[in-house]
């Protein structure tokens, strides 16, 4: 471990004073003066007051806490954090999500074959991975292990989270997103105005625009965000006719995803609903897409509002897409006026 991951550890466990930090490292005290300056200047750690003492502490920012979480947890397993954290180390296991054996690790990540097979023997020794196969060598993850999560939400690039506008008196802004991003948000932006739906966890903060974060164990498509809407009174009235006019859906991507969910009849009838109130809104096309494809299965949609009946107008739309169809059509209409 090097002088400055030495310092960033022992200040994750605890806030320490410089003088404190020098004392306890088995460094010279110039060469920790010299990288606690830096690190200052760099933003990787930073100065606090507490109790009237000058301490130093790891910033609050979503990168600086993960990281530290990082460090705490790699030292309970007695394993060296600064070598996970390392270029090398960091494109091998980003890479092992795809890629199981030495000579495709090798191809993506543009490391040599000694490079290669030494962090893997690293991540093996620290219980990080497993091997499948030793002759040649095949290996994989070690699942829900604490480190590899923590190590996972630190390195691995995801698609922004979903993102809605919702008008309003107070303009909303609905993220639906995973939980690592959540707390990137919770940490980043905890001086902004927040929700969390179905916490009662509201914060006022400096903006007027409130963001309604939605927690979901995956990250999601639009497509997918949309379907996962469509089956509730809100999404049917609300979010799913703002997807529809403001959010690039991919109509090819959401007829294949629909008939994977056995929802080709929903959607399908939904879109066309939605296009005879606002004309050009969906290309008809893609309406004759979903009709093509229309099961034979008779399906309701939608279960929630069926203890509220139906108004009359659901015939020729439960006719074309095979439905029992529980919609409320003023609701709707109300929310394509909004647009």
């Amino acid at each position: 471990m090097n002088i400055k991951s030495a310092v960033f550890g022992l200040i994750s466990i605890k806030p320490q004073p410089i003088s404190t930090v020098v004392k306890k490292l088995p460094y010279s005290s110039d060469s920790i003066y010299n990288v606690i300056e830096k690190m200052l200047k760099d933003g990787d750690i930073m100065k606090i007051k507490s109790q009237g003492t000058i301490k130093l502490d790891i910033p609050k920012n979503y990168t600086s806490q993960k990281l530290k979480e990082f460090y705490v947890k790699s030292l309970s397993y007695g394993n060296d954090p600064e070598i996970l954290t390392r270029e090398n180390s960091q494109k091998i296991w980003k890479a092992l999500d795809a890629h199981n054996n030495v000579q495709d690790l090798m191809t993506v990540t543009n490391l040599s074959d000694k490079t290669v097979r030494k962090l893997l023997w690293i991540f093996l020794d620290y219980g990080l991975i497993e091997f499948e196969k030793k002759k040649p060598i095949i290996v994989k993850k070690v699942p829900n292990h604490p480190i590899n999560n923590i190590l996972d939400s630190m390195i691995t690039n995801t698609r922004p989270p979903t993102r809605i506008y919702i008008s309003g008196e107070t303009p909303l802004k609905e993220i639906l997103t995973t939980p690592p991003h959540i707390e990137k948000i919770l940490y980043d932006k905890i001086d902004e105005s927040l929700t969390i739906k179905k916490t009662g966890f509201l914060v006022k903060g400096k903006t007027k625009k409130i963001s309604v974060l939605e927690s979901i164990p995956a990250q999601q498509t639009l497509e997918e965000f949309f379907t996962h809407k469509l089956m509730t009174p809100e999404g049917v009235e609300d979010t799913c006719i703002k997807l529809l006019e403001y959010g690039d859906i991919d109509y090819d991507a959401l007829l294949q995803l629909s008939l994977k969910k056995h929802l080709v009849n929903e959607v399908g009838c939904y879109l066309d609903i939605i296009n005879s109130l606002k004309k050009g809104i969906i290309p008809n096309k893609s309406i004759k897409n979903f009709n093509v494809h229309v099961s034979r299965k008779k399906r309701v949609f939608l279960k929630d509002e069926m203890k509220f009946g139906k108004s009359g107008w659901e015939k020729k739309y439960e006719n074309k897409w095979n439905l029992d169809l529980y919609l409320d059509i003023g609701a709707i209409e109300h929310g394509v006026r909004a647009l």
